[in-house]
């Protein structure tokens, strides 16, 4: 439901600012330009203001934009696959790696799909769960260092080592 991101019955708040909002629809109007079809929402919401729909597009391939680069928007691709090794390529395929969803009924599955998603952070059959003490960030070029814990602290902090070879300075202070 679209509202106000303070309402306990919102899943979908509006954007950021209006920028945002024309970067979102950019993004969708690229993609049904080139052919990808747009199977759901795909415009502003007739609420006005900052609101833009939830929007399913069914890429034409692999290298769509809309696919190869994060919207930051209420905008999903679906692209189906026919064995793990080709979902983990496609998962894999892109130059951003902030986080990856994974949905199984086999741990197995979970540990080994999981560790070879290239992706700061995997959750397996749920979403936006966090243990602040654990660190968050991406991969490739998706955002800077890790949040969380003690390494952020590291990310904040100019560590350096001096090495001085011992009896070869001079014995003054």
């Amino acid at each position: 439901m679209l509202g106000d991101p303070r309402d306990d019955a919102t899943t979908v708040s509006p954007l950021i600012h209006r920028d945002h909002l024309a970067r979102v629809e950019g993004f969708v109007e690229r993609a049904r330009a080139n052919g990808d079809e747009i199977v759901r929402g795909g415009r502003r919401s007739e609420r006005g203001g900052l609101w833009y729909e939830p929007t399913l597009v069914l890429p034409l391939s692999n290298d769509s934009e809309i696919v190869q680069h994060e919207v930051f928007g209420p905008v999903l691709t679906l692209q189906t696959f026919s064995s793990e090794d080709e979902a983990i390529d496609l998962a894999n395929s892109t130059a951003y790696g902030l986080s990856a969803i994974l949905y199984t009924g086999s741990s197995e599955r979970a540990d080994r799909v999981g560790s070879a998603l290239r992706a700061g952070t995997v959750w397996v059959n749920t979403f936006l769960v966090r243990d602040l003490t654990a660190p968050f960030g991406g991969i490739g070029i998706s955002g800077i260092g890790r949040e969380g814990g003690e390494y952020a602290l590291n990310f904040y902090s100019d560590l350096k080592t001096l090495q001085i070879l011992e009896g070869s300075t001079d014995a003054g202070p």
